[in-house]
This record gives structure tokens, sequence and C-alpha cells, in this order.
């Protein structure tokens, strides 16, 4: 099993919702590389069970089994369990294996859970739902570039009291930034610290910041994932590393603590195996001249509240860019094209032109990138018209371009990212620093010289 803290092994009980007297023990594995595996000793339902009926005209009954059947028999779309004392609801699970005993009832059964809702039971036909959401996104604390982590070190001398200590570490919760989103919603950074070290050889404090977004009613819980995603968007473009999810749960009106006269909310521990996963050379490592703008560059919480406006319009756009950048391997190609339909896109909803070509498209996202777009790739033109050529040679497999090189091609597909991404950062009304700050960065010096050589 993976070292990684998210990754847990829980025995206990296992039942399908609506059949709570039909409890099969077994085992719930979950780590963020092999995802969730539900082992059970025992088997959901009877071989009986998994075929189709019928009766003959002398009253016997025939079970006929099929492909179809096994496979049916096999989908559970949802599943309750309590293990350690926590309540549990698996999504979306399908029997990967099973060992049945024809003499007898016993059996084994294996299967594969996407999706892990720990802390609470949604019932059979209930829909996913939270009003809340609190994201954990690594390099967060990195790009906020501020601490509640307060360091003294007083270096010995003769005239020093002996009762002084030598290190002294403090530290102290910031308060919340917040900001009012559309319909009612609110966006609050939060901060926290603890005590590290084994309290023999180390001892320490550390630190991380978080995001939590609270809903004014009740919303589908895939909906407040896609909010989710926008945050790890921003962060990611902002670094340059992908901002993995080093943690979510939800939050439910019913999902309470309760003892006596006092009571608070719980939150519901989310687990899925991600496909967006920090692949640097340092996970969890960034210096502050290595991102390309600050949170303050951003203009803080206000900054982040008009990204998730902006980002809440071309969500589809932004999504299929940031996949491209997320995905450890990609042909070039489909960089290419996945940028390329995504400006499309930003310019139909932007600027209204539900029928244009792709090239004028180009020039009106150049226009509204602004100057630091131009000096990137030199002539705009002859950029925006190597990229029609490459886009229609790539669609339509016309083969016209087949001796350009790869890696021409991905200097291309990468002016392409840039264009995207500097385009929603308009959009958003992101300060000037942000642009002086991203026009001075080293990759965009490197890129642009490699793009104008291209050209």
């Amino acid at each position: 099993m993976s070292n990684s803290p998210r990754a847990f092994d829980a025995e206990g009980e296992w039942w399908l919702p609506g059949q709570e007297d039909r409890k099969v023990a077994g085992r719930l594995r979950f780590d963020l590389d092999s995802g969730a595996e539900l082992r059970l000793i025992g088997t959901f339902r009877s071989m009986m069970e998994e075929g189709d009926k019928s009766q003959n005209p002398d009253g016997t009954t025939v079970v006929t089994f099929s492909e179809d059947t096994i496979e049916r028999s096999g989908t559970y779309p949802r599943i309750h369990g309590l293990a350690d004392g926590k309540q549990y609801t698996l999504e979306d699970c399908f029997r990967s294996r099973m060992t049945r005993h024809l003499l007898g009832q016993s059996g084994t059964e294996t299967i594969h859970v996407n999706q892990i809702f720990q802390g609470a039971y949604f019932e059979k036909d209930e829909e996913l739902t939270a009003d809340g959401v609190s994201v954990e996104l690594r390099y967060l604390t990195h790009w906020i570039c501020d601490s509640g982590i307060k360091e003294t070190q007083a270096f010995p001398t003769d005239d020093l009291p002996p009762d002084i200590p030598s290190i002294k570490l403090e530290a102290r919760v910031l308060d919340d930034a917040v900001v009012s989103l559309p319909e009612g919603d609110t966006l609050r950074l939060k901060h926290s610290v603890a005590i590290d070290g084994d309290r023999i050889a180390t001892r320490g404090l550390s630190q991380k910041f978080f995001f939590r977004l609270d809903a004014s009613s009740l919303r589908p819980i895939p909906a407040l994932m896609e909010r989710a995603s926008d945050l790890q968007d921003l962060i990611s473009i902002a670094t340059g590393r992908t901002a993995e999810f080093d943690g979510m749960r939800f939050w439910h009106p019913d999902v309470v603590w309760k003892s006596g006269n006092r009571q608070h909310r719980e939150p519901i521990e989310f687990f899925v195996s991600w496909n967006s996963k920090d692949k640097s050379k340092n996970p969890g490592k960034l210096s502050h001249h290595e991102m390309f703008f600050t949170y303050t560059d951003f203009g803080g919480i206000d900054g982040v509240g008009r990204w998730l406006e902006s980002a809440s319009q071309y969500r589809g756009a932004l999504g299929r860019v940031m996949a491209s950048k997320y995905a450890k391997s990609m042909f070039v190609s489909d960089r290419l094209l996945n940028c390329a339909a995504a400006l499309e896109a930003f310019d139909r909803t932007k600027f209204g032109h539900a029928r244009s070509d792709l090239k004028p498209r180009l020039m009106r996202c150049v226009d509204l990138a602004g100057n630091l777009f131009a000096k990137l790739v030199g002539d705009v033109e002859v950029w925006a018209e190597a990229i029609r050529k490459d886009r229609n040679d790539i669609a339509h497999h016309l083969g016209t371009r087949m001796k350009q090189t790869p890696s021409v091609q991905l200097f291309l597909s990468n002016s392409l990212y840039w264009l995207f991404i500097l385009c929603m950062l308009r959009d958003a009304k992101a300060p000037e620093e942000v642009f002086d700050r991203i026009e001075k960065h080293p990759e965009l010096e490197w890129l642009g010289t490699k793009i104008r050589a291209a050209l």
C-alpha cells in the first residue's frame, strides 16, 4: 500500500442499500495510485439471483445465465458499509473477480470502487448533494506566501540570561480571507497550524492554507467538484506545477456530531484516485521565483473570486486545456488540437461569433491577451497562419506538414496554451502585476525564442 497519508485499510461489514439484513464481511483498501478495492468474504448476491428467471407450465423455475446477466448482477451503483466505527458510501462500483462454490452458498467477491464517501450514508436513489466543500491543494500554501509561524533564535553570549530559550517557534492561526460569490455562495481561504515530530528526536510546527466553499443551498456534489477543479486550475497555472488534490471533504446539514446539548457539523471525507497528479521532480517543494505569479499579485481573495466567476463561463474550454497540461502522456498533435478547440470555444462565448474561421478567432484572442503575447510569438500574422495550417492538417489528416519536427509542434501548442491562459486572466481582470511577472519568467523567455525560431 502507498505511504500517502490518504491511504487506508478498513475492515468491516458491507451491504447493498435496502438490504441491511444481508451484510457481508470484507476489507476496503484505498491508495492514490491504485484506487479503491473492496474484498468480500462472501458475495452480495447468490447464484440464483444472478440469472433471468422463468417458469415452466409444470411450475418449475428455470434460471438462465448469460454474459449480460452476470455483468448486470456484478454492477453496484452504490454500496454501504460500517468499518472502524465510520459510515461509508461507495459509489460507482463493479465486480472485478469472484469465486463461488457450486455445492454451497459461500464464495468471495472483489469489487472495484470508483469513489468513497467516508462519514455518511447516501440512500439508494438519493442524489449526492452537499452545501459545502473544503479543498486542500498542493502548492497552495507556497502560492499564498504568508505565514503564521514565527521563529526566534538567540545566539549564546556570556551575558545571556539562563532562562532565555535558544530557539523559540510560535504559531498562530491567521484570519480567514472571505469573498462573496454569485448565488449567495461564499469562498474562504482558511489557515491551520499543527505540531510535527515524534516528540523524541524531532519537534516542529507546520502550516497549511486551504479553501472552503459554502453554498447557499444543497448542490449536486459533481457541481461542487467543478468549482474545486477551477481552484486547482488556478493554482496549477500560477505555480507551473500540478496542484494535486491533497484532500477534499464535503459538508451536509444532516451530518452532525451530537453530545447532549452540543452539536457541530462533521465532514464527509472524499477519496478517489485523481487523474491530475503532481509528477514534478521535487513534489511539494517550490521556490518563490519558480512561480508565474503569487496570490498577492493576483489580487488576493477578491482575485480568486473573480477567477471563479470567469471560470464558470468557460469551464469546458478551461478543462480541455488543463487536461492536456495534466496528462502524463499525450500526442503533441492532440495537445495542439485541444488548445485550438478551447480557444475557438472561448472566442465563441466571449465575443459571440457563432460562425468564424479559426484565424480570425485567434486574432481576436491575441488582441485580448495583449502585447505580452505579441512579444512572445513575434509576427502574429505568421504565427496565426502556422497554427491554422497545423490545425487543419492534423484535424483533416492532410499530411501537408509532415516535415515539421515534433518539437516545433510542441512549441506551437505551448503558445496556444499561453494564449488561452492570458485570455482567461484578462477575462478575470487580473492585475497588471500578474502579466508583468509572467512576461519576465524564464520559461516564457525561453519559449519565446523557440517559437520565433520555429516560425
